[in-house]
């Protein structure tokens, strides 16, 4: 593994519940450690927040590899990810949520594999256990979406949502193309790359103990609905 390897990790934040900033310093130090001969770059962006967000500062005094960015208002997952991935190049970018969902070291296992297998993109799948722990109304949601995308992206990939995406830079052009702002933006995503004859590998995620999930409100189901008519018409 060379030294000038370079890795930009993308987590989006928005309205963060109390006591995120313990799990992210732990889980980007961890990542760190692991990471030894890898330039990383742990890019946040704050998604226009509602809310005071503390140590921020003191954060970034702290871990020199860790840029913050922010601006006013909220305009969604999508271009928080789109924010990010495109403020400073790297050789390979993987992007994850706020609370490490799926731990720190899928992230290192994904950039292995964008590495060894010279794939374009990484896909996190999630197995039966991490939807039962879903509440009610996203599991239900996320059923009927896993059965869509598979139609969408032409009967090849089925979870797209996962919250883990690994990309080299031809997939962070295609990504970085994208236009809708809510969740759907990695349908969108996929669903390009695919078309322009992308290549993705796939890497089982499992849900660490202790993760909050919300509920969808019916604002943003509906927000998701028309996105999705979007992509379909």
């Amino acid at each position: 593994m060379s030294f000038c390897d370079k890795l930009n990790v993308i987590v989006p934040l928005y309205n963060p519940h109390d006591g995120w900033e313990d799990n992210f310093m732990n889980s980007i130090s961890e990542l760190k450690d692991e990471l030894k001969e890898t330039e990383l770059t742990v890019i946040l962006v704050n998604d226009g927040s509602t809310i005071h967000l503390n140590n921020i500062e003191e954060m970034t005094d702290r871990f020199k590899y860790l840029k913050y960015f922010s601006y006013p208002l909220n305009k969604g997952k999508g271009n928080a990810i789109r924010y990010g991935i495109t403020a400073s190049e790297a050789d390979f970018y993987v992007y994850t949520d706020i609370d490490f969902p799926f731990g720190h070291q899928i992230i290192s296992q994904t950039y292995n594999v964008l590495k060894t297998t010279k794939t374009n993109i990484v896909i996190g799948t999630r197995d039966l256990s991490y939807f039962k722990t879903l509440p009610f109304k996203r599991r239900i949601y996320s059923f009927l979406l896993k059965e869509l995308n598979y139609f969408i992206t032409g009967f090849k990939i089925k979870d797209t949502q996962a919250g883990l995406k690994g990309l080299d830079n031809n997939a962070r052009k295609i990504l970085s193309d994208t236009k809708i702002n809510t969740f759907l933006f990695e349908l969108e995503f996929l669903k390009n790359s695919v078309k322009q004859g992308l290549s993705f590998e796939f890497i089982n995620v499992s849900c660490r103990p202790g993760v909050k999930f919300t509920n969808f409100r019916v604002r943003v189901i509906i927000k998701e609905l028309i996105s999705l008519l979007k992509l379909l018409f």
